[in-house]
């Protein structure tokens, strides 16, 4: 499901990357986001969780139970975004502060998509290709399968895309046979 990103949700996540830069817990960050976002993506538990019925015990109780490895500042974070009303940013704050993280580990994220099943070693493979491409870093590659791909593959590394796809090969041979004739 395609995260709708939010102005506030930016603001909340840089403000949380800079706590987890001055605590060095980004992963701990990243796993209570994470379960924060999983928590309030549904609009069902959103309005669950912002009930008068929920009392802020019970909504503490239940965020635990959703991120069991959540500090005093995680909680504070949840508790602040329910008692302003900003729980639906959950997803939104987790896909920035995500973001974030994956500069300041220089990494990467790449999507691989193939007419056909990608082995895990060819993928490890193109990961490896591409980070040598952009001069170091890591890459971490998500690999699905397009249907609609008649063959080869379409990689796209943030806002760059190679479309090695045979239906793009196709269409260029065609306007060169075009042109030429």
């Amino acid at each position: 499901m395609a995260v709708t990103r939010d102005v506030a949700g930016r603001r909340y996540a840089v403000a949380v990357a800079l706590l987890a830069r001055e605590h060095g817990d980004w992963e701990a960050w990243a796993a209570s986001l994470e379960a924060l976002a999983l928590l309030t993506e549904a609009a069902g538990s959103l309005a669950a969780l912002a009930a008068d019925e929920v009392d802020e015990e019970r909504f503490l109780q239940i965020a635990r139970e959703a991120a069991p490895g959540a500090g005093p500042l995680q909680l504070n974070l949840f508790r602040l975004l329910r008692q302003k009303r900003r729980l639906a940013l959950g997803p939104s704050i987790a896909s920035y502060f995500l973001e974030i993280w994956d500069v300041e580990r220089e990494v990467v994220r790449a999507e691989l998509r193939t007419a056909v099943e990608v082995s895990e070693e060819r993928q490890e493979a193109i990961a490896a290709a591409l980070a040598e491409r952009r001069g170091g870093g890591t890459v971490m590659l998500s690999a699905t399968v397009d249907p609609g791909l008649l063959g080869g593959a379409v990689v796209r590394v943030g806002d760059h895309l190679v479309d090695g796809s045979t239906r793009t090969r196709l269409r260029a041979l065609r306007a060169r046979l075009v042109a030429g004739g």
